[in-house]
């Protein structure tokens, strides 16, 4: 017995060691803050390698081809980390459970995108086969604020669709795009309705809110599937919007983290780019409020002058940023049903 005593004891500091270390770790492991463990996601959706490169700047070029893995070092990653905050944005409403929304007879459904992330949203048919509306929300948000502009056109005689987009309320994703990605989104919401058997041969609208409006304007210059689109509140540039990209250090920095992570280019969430391809096959009403700093007047008038027919326009005076609904409710219910009545009928 005391030769195996003395032949243990050697090891024993060894092990001793060991369990220190490991208690240390996972106290240290415990206390690691939420901006942290996101920070930690990103990293590992974007799929980047980190070098020993000098810390504190940019990589040389900035953006490179999507195929392409770009290489940073860990303090470059947290610099972009915390200039995008604005791609991250807090929660701004709990989504309740779909037997609690009173306003509307909703059940969850959810769908994927076509990169994989699972999007969770609220159908409610009005009738079999009765033209869907699909309402967008902007950023930040969730399906919630769509909910009262879902009510009166599903009592109008509309099936309303609600969902949040990727990386917002209860849907996969890692981070905002301003409307690139969640344009993919929108019609991957269609193909659901398309494949959904009481909504399979409805006709499709989109009513689109600030960011849900460019979201909304991008995917209908992709299909043919959306027959009316209302953008409320929509940006010319979804990159020069004050209260999401304050300044150009953010743009440039959104732009960098959004190519890594999903290879597109958020500079081309640009309404004013792509809107007149929706001539001839999507109707379009633009709704601003005339108080508006956040997506001013003059750029609704712009998204006007170059979109094609059919469209109409409709200002709305006193209103500021996504206030048109609530500061003139009864007018954007007749202007809104009349709207989707032209042009996706009952």
């Amino acid at each position: 017995m005391q030769q195996r005593w003395s032949f243990l004891h050697p090891y024993l500091g060894s092990l001793l060691l060991v369990f220190v270390v490991s208690i240390a770790w996972s106290i240290h492991a415990a206390n690691i803050s939420p901006a942290d463990s996101a920070e930690n996601t990103l990293r590992r959706s974007t799929h980047t390698s980190f070098s020993s490169a000098p810390s504190g700047q940019f990589l040389a070029g900035q953006l490179r081809d999507s195929s392409q893995s770009a290489v940073l070092t860990s303090s470059v990653y947290s610099n972009l980390f915390q200039l995008t905050g604005g791609l991250r944005p807090a929660p701004t409403s709990v989504i309740p459970p779909a037997r609690a929304v009173r306003e509307i007879p909703v059940f969850d459904i959810s769908f994927y995108n076509q990169r994989g992330n699972l999007i969770s949203g609220w159908l409610a048919v009005k009738s079999p086969q009765a033209p869907v509306i699909i309402l967008t929300h902007g950023t930040p948000g969730n399906r919630v604020d769509m909910v009262q502009r879902a009510a009166f056109l599903f009592q109008h005689g509309y099936s309303v669709l609600l969902f949040d987009f990727q990386s917002y309320g209860r849907s996969q994703g890692v981070m905002s795009t301003l409307g690139m990605v969640e344009s993919e989104d929108i019609l991957a919401a269609i193909s659901f309705v398309h494949a959904y058997p009481d909504t399979m041969r409805s006709k499709v609208g989109v009513l689109g809110l600030s960011m849900g409006a460019t979201a909304a304007v991008l995917a209908a210059a992709e299909s043919t599937d959306i027959d009316a689109l209302v953008a409320e509140s929509c940006p010319e540039d979804a990159t020069r919007v004050p209260g999401d990209v304050p300044n150009d250090k953010v743009r440039e920095a959104d732009q960098q983290l959004v190519e890594e992570t999903y290879g597109v280019d958020i500079t081309r969430a640009r309404p004013i780019d792509v809107v007149k391809r929706l001539a001839g096959h999507t109707a379009i009403f633009f709704v601003n409020g005339d108080n508006d700093a956040q997506t001013p007047l003059a750029g609704m008038y712009e998204l006007y002058r170059a979109a094609g027919a059919p469209k109409q326009n409709w200002v709305v005076s006193g209103a500021g940023h996504a206030q048109s609904f609530s500061l003139a409710t009864q007018e954007y219910i007749s202007h809104v049903d009349s709207f989707f009545d032209t042009y996706i009928g009952l």
